[in-house]
């Protein structure tokens, strides 16, 4: 889909991009067709796309896909698209803003998703997307936490956990970086621990503005994070987990002595650093040196001393 037929069906809905949903429809086909690819779709497999704009994706992913669940908050946009793209009965377009709150995905976009995964139960779940920007972050983390909370949390006697085996996506060049960094680099911190400690995150390829129309001031990336189900099982609570990242990385120079007394404030005592230091850890090291696992014991043995 190019700039053109983009261009007709927003002015058929006397529409045009929306800067505050962060509209900018990709217009290279051979970057879209790269999106598609890095979903590894299988003729059984659900898509969860978010922000399908007009569609250009969208069209793709159906193609391949035994169901596409399309996740728009533009109530405007989406019944045009929808319109456009009627032949395409394996998609369900559903109107909602996909996050409930910074920390909760939206309960009817969960449900529609399991919906349609009840009726598509050979094939995996997926979610491939050129992401809006402001919701990337949030998304792709509280994703791999209610994965976790599912698999911890669902009967056997109910329908299986909802599992996706595979996110390809779009994300500014700067988030990506963040989701990918390693140990020790100036992109490492609380996104990508909490992504790595879930799953395997790969930078794919960088995008240029001009794939895009309207051009965003940035490049993108086109990133891809593999779950793995293994890992997931070894963490004791993810959303204790998000919450010690975030406090502990509060105050970035801060070494992780410093940033555990002010984390964990009355809980504190002096005597915890002879503690962590029988585990193994040198509080004087600043958080951005550990591994991921590592963080994720440090957390466990904090969770430990304070009586949790």
């Amino acid at each position: 889909m190019d700039r053109k037929e983009i261009t007709a069906i927003l002015s058929a809905a006397g529409l045009r991009p929306q800067h505050q949903f962060g509209q900018n429809f990709m217009v290279d086909q051979n970057v879209l067709a790269a999106i598609a690819d890095a979903g590894e779709i299988q003729s059984a497999d659900v898509v969860l796309e978010v922000g399908p704009g007009v569609g250009n994706l969208t069209r793709l992913l159906a193609a391949r896909a035994a169901h596409v669940l399309a996740v728009d908050i533009d109530y405007k946009l989406m019944p045009a698209a929808q319109r456009h793209h009627a032949a395409l009965t394996n998609v369900t377009w559903l109107n909602a803003d996909v996050l409930a709150g910074k920390h909760a995905v939206e309960p009817r976009v969960l449900d529609a998703l399991r919906s349609v995964r009840q009726q598509h139960l050979d094939g995996s779940v997926k979610l491939v997307s050129n992401l809006p920007y402001n919701a990337a972050s949030p998304l792709i983390a509280e994703l791999l936490v209610e994965m976790w909370r599912e698999a911890r949390e669902k009967e056997p006697a109910k329908t299986p956990p909802l599992v996706f085996s595979r996110m390809a996506f779009t994300v500014q060049w700067e988030v990506g970086a963040r989701m990918a960094g390693g140990a020790g680099t100036r992109d490492y911190g609380p996104l990508g621990i909490l992504l790595q400690t879930f799953a395997d995150v790969q930078i794919v390829r960088k995008i240029p503005p001009g794939a895009f129309w309207p051009p965003p001031k940035i490049h993108s990336a086109l990133v891809t994070v593999v779950p793995d189900p293994g890992r997931m099982k070894q963490v004791r609570d993810a959303v204790a987990f998000q919450k010690f990242l975030q406090g502990l990385f509060s105050h970035r120079r801060q070494t992780m002595g410093n940033g555990l007394k002010h984390y964990y404030r009355e809980a504190w005592r002096p005597e915890f650093k002879r503690q962590f230091s029988d585990e193994g850890f040198d509080l004087l090291q600043r958080p951005e040196s550990l591994a991921p696992a590592e963080l994720l014991r440090l957390e466990g043995v904090a969770h430990r001393l304070m009586g949790g």
